[in-house]
This record gives structure tokens, C-alpha cells and sequence, in this order.
């Protein structure tokens, strides 16, 4: 079973994240002018509270939150330079904090087909062809964002109808939800997947129930053996698909997120483009490790802080543990290692076996060490899909690109175990808290950084299974409008 886990080595890239202005210390309404004004909405602070007690408005000056209050109360504040929004009756949340995404395989998924609302095979293998003759270069053609929905459909996705557009390139195409690819004969060859080739362990390969060949619809380990097929990115390539996931991720009121598998060119991406002021994103980072196994081993990861040392708010570095072949003996010293050097683990554990080894491994740790400076928040990934736990808290995120980056989506998910309240705390709050972060962030409240989303309908009125449909009106990052881009810098209604 131990062979099976993930863990990360995580310490907040907080020298990614743009912290302009940021002051301690509370803010008094006459210290000077106020930027931005949202008014006229359902304003969820964070706390779980009675709906008739919620506030209506939110001012904000330089990048912190002024005040909360009624509409009388806030716009009373507003000067001939203050940008004002109406929210029209609808929610206003914190910024949303994904705890769990992959930005930069996000990112690369942006960049190829976009099957989203395909109707039917027909139209998703159009797409596709028009793609493949508008782009002759790449080795690959990838895309994703197809329903599965297709796969009960009268017509349904296979490697033939993929030929018919493209026989000549390798296609990999994944479901809207990360979990299925579909793939042309090509790519079947490549990955040396044949009538005769059995599925792989938890993964599927689906078949024609009267030739038994490979239709071209991959699940689970199946799937992954396409994607490591497909040539890695370049440098140039890596950071154009950073800085479009991060549009992406403001696109759907994603003011801070948590990157499962950071690499070193990536953070020197976003370093610079951070100095440069160039960065609407608070990035939480993980750096994969292949190779630490000894005490020297996790010593030298010590490199990773002293990249960023004119930064006074870097935690350090973040670092994935590749545990292939790491028996349980192993895995408790390792995470022992990290442990006493100041460093949050995370581990992706899915089945209770694997939860237990983890929890085994960070009691381990804990009974061996001191205690250290910052408390321990060693966490858990992939609990029931979306669902990060640091000890007591449940922190939420997407896994984008294996499921849509939409918050609106993911909430809807949670909804069943959690109340909607509680779940909006997992995607703020508690998300916050996942990377240490909850002294500013998180919460609307008076000092707190001002990242804020209004979206477009009051979602403490509708049926929780209409959730998904509500979309994202502004996102408000570091008290500037980030999304949408032209939003007037006056008024806005």
C-alpha cells in the first residue's frame, strides 16, 4: 500500500504571492480615502452566521478590508474617487482558496481543444480536426472538458471516430472531470495498448464487447500511462500555461490556490513577474522530491528558502516525495526527517490503508520531535476527492485539471456532507488556514487582505443543486479588480 501514496514536502511560497501594502494594525475610517465600495449584497464574512445577521456592504482601502456593515454604514464613506460595485442582491464571499490544484498541467490543458459543451462525438471530433489543422506543430494534440454523459449516448466516443480526424498525431483528450481520456489508435500504439493488454491495476481500459479491442476510452492508470507519454513542456511553455491558469483561476473567483507539484522554473516565473507587480495570485507551492532519503538529503532541501531572501513573508519551499517502493518503516522516517526541520507534509492517501500509514507516520514524527515553531499542519490529500484535512479541518480544492477548475462545482459536491456555510469555510477559511495563512486572508474582515468575490446570485436562496450555474460577477484581488478585466474604475453596475 505504501507504495501507492504521494507526499509533499510543503512550506507556503508566500515570496510568490503579491502582498502590496500590506500594514498591521487596525484601520480607522478617517485614516484616508476609500478605494472600493461593494454594496447592496449577501455578504458571507467567513463566519457561520444566521442569514438575518449578514452584512450588506464592504469598503475596502489600498489592499485591506475597512469596513462591513449595512449599506448606510459603508456608503457613507464613499469619496468622489471610490470605485463602487452593486451587487445586486447577490452573494459576496472571501476569495476562494483552492487547497489542491496542479497550475501548471491546468494551465497546458488551456491551451489545447476545448470540448466544453460539446453535444455529441460529431461535434467534439469537429473541434478537434479544426484544432489539429490550425496547429501543425505540436507532437501532440491534447484537450479536454468532454461530458461523459457521451459515453451513454447513441454515438459514442471512439479511437475510429478520432482517426477520422486525425490519424497522423497522437490526440489525448480528457473528460471535464480529469478522471477518463480519450484517445486516438495512435496513441493507443504508443502507450502499447493492445487486445491482449490487461488493465492495469486500478485503472480500465474499455473494450468492444465482440472484438475485445481497445475503444480509445481510458480510466485510472490507463489514463496516466497516455499522459506520460506526452512530451514535457518547454520553459517558455511552462510559464505562458502558469500565467493562463492564473487568469483562468481569477476568471472563477480564485484569489489564492495551493499548486500540488511546483517546479524551481516556475517559482523563479512568478518571483519575477511578482516584483515586477505582475501577479493578481497568492500561490502556495509544492516542490517535488524524487530523491530525498536521508538526513543530508532533506538538509539540502534547506536551498529552496534561501532563493527568496530579501522576502520577509517566505515560508520556505515546498517538496513532493515521489514514496514508489517506501515501506511503512521508510515512509515514518522520512516524514520524520522533513518534520524536524520545519517542514508541512502532505500525503495523498485515498484508501483507509493508506489514510492510516500517513496518520501513523505524522504520530511518528510528532513522538520524535520537538515540537516546532509554527504548529504542525501536516495534511491529508484526496479525502473523498476534494476534500484536503489538516488535523481538524477540512480545507477544499478542485484537483484541476483531473476536475474543473469551478468553485461553484466543487462547492455543489461538498454540499451533501457539509452545509453550504461550512463548505464556504473549507474554500476560505480553512483554506487559509492550510497554508498558515489565516491571520490575513480568509475572512472579510476589518485589516484582512481585501480578496473578495461578488458572484451573481444570492446562493443562501437557491437550491444547493443549482450551484454550479451561478457564475462569478468580479473578483476582487488585493482591493484592485482583476475580473473582469475592463471593469470601470469608477462604477461599476
Amino acid at each position: 500500500m505504501a507504495a501507492r501514496l504521494t507526499a509533499y514536502l510543503v512550506v507556503g511560497i508566500v515570496g510568490l504571492t503579491f502582498i502590496a501594502g500590506l500594514t498591521v494594525g487596525a484601520l480607522r475610517d478617517d485614516d484616508g480615502p476609500v478605494d472600493l465600495i461593494v454594496h447592496s449584497g449577501v455578504v458571507f464574512t467567513g463566519d457561520i452566521t444566521p442569514r438575518p445577521e449578514m452584512p450588506e456592504a464592504v469598503a475596502v482601502r489600498a489592499n485591506q478590508i475597512l469596513k462591513v456593515g449595512s449599506n448606510r454604514e459603508i456608503l457613507r464613506l464613499q469619496r468622489p474617487q471610490t470605485v463602487t460595485i452593486d451587487a445586486k442582491g447577490a452573494a459576496v464571499v472571501p476569495g476562494f482558496n483552492d487547497a489542491h490544484l496542479h497550475l501548471v498541467r491546468g494551465g497546458l490543458a488551456l491551451t489545447g481543444v476545448d470540448l466544453t459543451g460539446a453535444a455529441s462525438v460529431d461535434e467534439a471530433v469537429a473541434r478537434v480536426r479544426a484544432w489539429a489543422e490550425a496547429n501543425p506543430e505540436p507532437e501532440w494534440i491534447v484537450g479536454r472538458g468532454w461530458s461523459e454523459e457521451l459515453l451513454e449516448a447513441d454515438e459514442r466516443p471512439t479511437r475510429q471516430a478520432l482517426d477520422g480526424a486525425v490519424a497522423d498525431r497522437p490526440v489525448q483528450l480528457l473528460s471535464d472531470d480529469g478522471d477518463t481520456v480519450w484517445v486516438n489508435s495512435r496513441a493507443l500504439r504508443l502507450a502499447r495498448i493492445a487486445r491482449r493488454t490487461p488493465d492495469p491495476e486500478a485503472g480500465r481500459i474499455l473494450r468492444d464487447p465482440r472484438t475485445h479491442e481497445a475503444t480509445g476510452i481510458l480510466e485510472g492508470a490507463a489514463a496516466e500511462a497516455i499522459a506520460e507519454l506526452v512530451p514535457e513542456p518547454t520553459r517558455e511553455e511552462r510559464t505562458r500555461a502558469l500565467f493562463a491558469a492564473i487568469a483562468e483561476a481569477q476568471r472563477h473567483g480564485i484569489t489564492s490556490l495551493q499548486d500540488a507539484d511546483g517546479e524551481p522554473l516556475d517559482f523563479e516565473a512568478l518571483d519575477a513577474a511578482r516584483r515586477a507587480g505582475s501577479v493578481g495570485m497568492r500561490v502556495y507551492s509544492a516542490l517535488p522530491i524524487h530523491t530525498a532519503r536521508t538526513d543530508d538529503d532533506v538538509a539540502a532541501l534547506d536551498d529552496v528558502m534561501k532563493r527568496y531572501p530579501d522576502d520577509p513573508f517566505f515560508k520556505g519551499g515546498a517538496a513532493k516525495i515521489a514514496t514508489d517502493g517506501l515501506d511503512a518503516d521508510a515512509l515514518n522516517k522520512l516524514v520524520r526527517l522533513l518534520d524536524a526541520r520545519g517542514w508541512q507534509v502532505t500525503i495523498e492517501a485515498e484508501s483507509d490503508d493508506e489514510v492510516e500509514l500517513a496518520r501513523a507516520a505524522f504520530r511518528h514524527a510528532e513522538r520524535s520531535n520537538p515540537a516546532p515553531v509554527r504548529d504542525r499542519r501536516h495534511r491529508l490529500e484526496h479525502q473523498e476527492r476534494h476534500f484536503t484535512r489538516v488535523g481538524d479541518k477540512l480545507a477544499l480544492g478542485s484537483d484541476w485539471p483531473r476536475g474543473p477548475l469551478a468553485p461553484m462545482r466543487v462547492l455543489q459536491t461538498a454540499v451533501p456532507r457539509l452545509s453550504l456555510a461550512q463548505a464556504l469555510q473549507a474554500y476560505t477559511v480553512n483554506g487559509a488556514y492550510a497554508s498558515y495563512d489565516e491571520q490575513r486572508k480568509g475572512f472579510l474582515k476589518p485589516g484582512m487582505l481585501a480578496d473578495l468575490v461578488v458572484l451573481t446570485e444570492d446562493i443562501f436562496s437557491i437550491d444547493p443543486s443549482k450551484l454550479e450555474g451561478v457564475k462569478v460577477a468580479y473578483t476582487i484581488f488585493d482591493g484592485r479588480v482583476v475580473y473582469p478585466r475592463q471593469a470601470d474604475r469608477r462604477t461599476s453596475n
